[in-house]
């Protein structure tokens, strides 16, 4: 029985793929080539240069990515190039920024894809048209007409069945601003080709994308992560009975004489004390409370950025954080936004307030400005 069971799982290892002896020379000596070259497109002194090295870079990764079971290979580029893969494994997402003279930043990249048509991987070359794009946070994009950005983090979520992607990029855009992104990427049914941007921010029909940009001065947050949600219901408690919570009262006829007279007025003292002592208990039974839960949940939280002048909308090398925090959670399909959000630190000791805030890390693909 035991010779069986190793027979069935050699035979079972035998048909998952994965990245043999030879695959793997190979793929070391392309790892190996791509780190030498983008050395050049982060650290050559000229615009020739960098381009020129970027683009061996291209054909390296064109040639490397074409190979059979590449998609298992783990990339290192330490934080020179972002590669993100599904969990799934469905797609992979290579991104990188080059920097010309003048400080802008363009962005390159590919997206290696899985064809459930051919069971192959399509590789497809992502073009970096940002500057181009006039609707940003609406627009549908194809990989060559691209929103550049070197994405830092990938989150697979799902409902009903369906899987959804949320790409969280970053980009350093000139030496006066700098953005961030929150972007959805999804495929065609059955085929490979990837969309960027998706309908699936809650109550905010043509919104395809988030995009915050801001003076390169500022620190912006973005991240996924594990934070408590606290909701505050306000309820209005309903009183049990009838009308009047208090004790029924009737009135008493009046008779003629100073007696009878005197009889009737104690009569309407006591009424009117009853209804408003019914009225009073009426107020409080009847007042607002608040329903307070709070539930951890896996969201994404952001800074709110806002020009720090007025009359200077549009203009980004004005635009700061607010001090708001805002999140997304996913519900029911939906990125659905939650105000006032606040990211806490899970140490005790440190979850207070401060003097001022946390110093925040700077983006991780950042290249530094002399």
């Amino acid at each position: 029985m035991r010779k069986v069971l190793i027979f069935i799982i050699a035979a079972l290892w035998g048909v998952v793929p994965r990245v043999s002896a030879q695959d793997k020379e190979l793929m070391t000596d392309y790892q190996s080539q791509l780190q030498s070259v983008f050395e050049e497109v982060y650290n050559a002194p000229t615009d020739n240069q960098r381009y020129h090295a970027n683009e061996t870079a291209m054909q390296l990764f064109m040639e490397a990515l074409a190979e059979e079971n590449s998609i298992r290979w783990q990339w290192d580029f330490s934080d020179r190039v972002s590669v993100l893969t599904s969990d799934d494994k469905k797609f992979r997402i290579i991104t990188w920024p080059v920097v010309n003279d003048g400080g802008e930043y363009e962005c390159f990249g590919f997206v290696q894809a899985l064809n459930e048509k051919t069971d192959k991987y399509d590789v497809y070359v992502l073009n970096d048209k940002s500057g181009e794009i006039v609707n940003r946070q609406e627009a549908v994009l194809a990989p060559d007409n691209w929103f550049g950005a070197v994405y830092q983090e990938l989150i697979t979520t799902s409902h009903e069945g369906r899987t959804y992607y949320t790409l969280l990029g970053w980009n350093g855009v000139d030496y006066l601003t700098e953005r961030k992104v929150i972007e959805p990427i999804c495929f065609k049914s059955g085929g490979s080709q990837p969309q960027f941007g998706q309908n699936l921010f809650r109550k905010e029909r043509n919104l395809r994308r988030v995009v915050l940009e801001y003076t390169n001065n500022a620190m912006v947050n973005l991240r996924y992560e594990e934070q408590t949600v606290r909701t505050v219901e306000h309820i209005r408690a309903k009183r049990k009975g009838g009308r009047s919570s208090g004790p029924a009262y009737s009135r008493t006829p009046s008779r003629r004489g100073k007696k009878g007279r005197g009889g009737s007025r104690r009569s309407r003292v006591k009424e009117t004390a009853a209804r408003t002592s019914s009225a009073m208990r009426e107020r409080v039974s009847s007042g607002p409370t608040e329903k307070v839960t709070d539930k951890k949940m896996r969201m994404i939280i952001y800074d709110e950025v806002e020009p720090q002048i007025v009359g200077m909308e549009g203009l980004f090398q004005y635009y700061v954080p607010s001090g708001t925090e805002l999140a997304y959670v996913f519900v029911d399909g939906k990125w659905e936004q939650r105000q006032g959000a606040q990211g806490r630190v899970t140490d005790k000791k440190l979850n207070k307030d401060f003097d001022k805030p946390i110093e925040k890390s700077a983006p991780s693909y950042q290249v530094i400005r002399e």
